[in-house]
């Protein structure tokens, strides 16, 4: 029974995906996510119900348009996936505990579609950080950490990313983030505590440093700019979805 459940989950996760793959573009692009149908953003034609099965039809079309040939971005894939794995892993942890598991929904719904948004527009909505912050204090009142922890967790994840960015302008004259930045490591303080705040910044950099040197070196680029939004949104998700906690990992390896 179990397994069948599982399976429940997962394809509706996939479901789930595909309109947060409309939601990442659409909102962006001031477009209404009722209308129109889904459309080819290249060729405009209206996309069959055939051709936009959550996963299987990307395989089946090879990632192209069915009219047009054009790629379809492999974003769509990843976040359907991602989404399906989500509800997946949600319902194996949180599953005893519905109110956790409506937490769970909400924020890991969050960090996708805000980590999707940013893979192509290097964009954090305020539409989403800000109810965010709302939404993970709100729930604090109710789950662990509690609305001291997540408040605090709010206000210093957004002042920490804050004084990274001003000392790295200072001394490189670049800007290394963005405002959006730092209302979304709010957001994920606000729901996940401030004693999180170390570990997501930690999992999020290590993930960020081993994709842009693998891209320096394969590409041979001396620079590269990469969205943060995605590494901490991956960070965030790898950490609550699984319950790590790093601090007693890391105090059980020691002792």
């Amino acid at each position: 029974m179990e397994i069948v459940i599982l399976i429940f989950a997962f394809l509706f996760g996939l479901a789930w995906g595909s309109f947060l793959n409309v939601v990442i573009y659409r909102v962006p692009e001031g477009v209404s996510l009722l209308r129109p149908r889904s459309f080819c953003p290249v060729c405009g034609n209206k996309i069959k119900w055939y051709d936009n099965i959550p996963l299987l039809s990307y395989i089946i079309l090879r990632g192209r348009c069915r009219y047009c040939g054009a790629k379809i971005p492999l974003r769509y894939p990843i976040v359907e996936l991602w989404t399906g794995l989500t509800f997946v892993f949600l319902w194996k942890n949180f599953s005893a505990f519905p109110l956790e598991m409506a937490r769970g929904f909400v924020f890991t719904t969050l960090l996708i579609v805000l980590a999707g948004i940013d893979s192509w527009k290097m964009l954090l909505p305020d539409i989403f950080t800000l109810p965010g912050i709302a939404a993970g204090v709100a729930f604090s009142f109710f789950l662990p950490p509690g609305p001291k922890s997540s408040l605090l967790g709010a206000v210093l994840g957004y002042i920490s990313l804050w004084l990274v960015y001003k000392i790295f302008l200072l001394l490189t004259g670049k800007e290394g983030m963005g405002y959006g930045d730092f209302k979304m490591f709010a957001m994920i303080g606000a729901f996940m505590g401030v004693k999180q705040l170390i570990p997501v910044i930690l999992v999020s950099s290590l993930a960020g440093v081993i994709v842009g040197l693998g891209i320096m070196i394969f590409r041979r680029k001396r620079e590269v700019v990469l969205p943060y939004g995605v590494f901490m949104g991956l960070g965030a998700w790898v950490l609550y979805v699984f319950k790590i906690d790093l601090f007693k990992l890391y105090i059980g390896a020691v002792l």
